[in-house]
């Protein structure tokens, strides 16, 4: 995903329905909780966080605020679901994403 600096990233974090829970975590500053399973919350109910454990059927509404120039990583926590269970060791696969911001 290609942003500037200053401007804001809607992700949503969906929890497949594998039994397995998702710390998704989000370099490059925390982000803003904003819905939780589809539902939005009130402004005093929102809360800043850099990783969200998403479990099976869940979903995470987060605002991500591009702070400065570079590119920032989205990712599991758990190393094999970054790596398809080990099977990509050179350069990583499954549950990550590049948030590539420029100036």
């Amino acid at each position: 995903m290609k942003l500037k600096v200053g401007q804001t990233a809607l992700i949503r974090f969906v929890g497949s329905n594998n039994n397995f829970i998702h710390p998704m975590h989000i370099h490059g500053g925390p982000f803003e909780v904003v819905a939780l399973d589809g539902e939005l919350l009130s402004p005093t109910a929102r809360y800043k966080a850099d990783t969200v454990n998403v479990g099976p059927g869940q979903r995470y509404d987060v605002l991500w605020t591009a702070r400065k120039p570079g590119k920032w990583l989205i990712h599991c926590h758990i190393p094999h679901h970054t790596t398809n269970d080990n099977v990509e060791m050179q350069g990583g696969g499954g549950l990550m994403m590049i948030l590539d911001v420029t100036e």
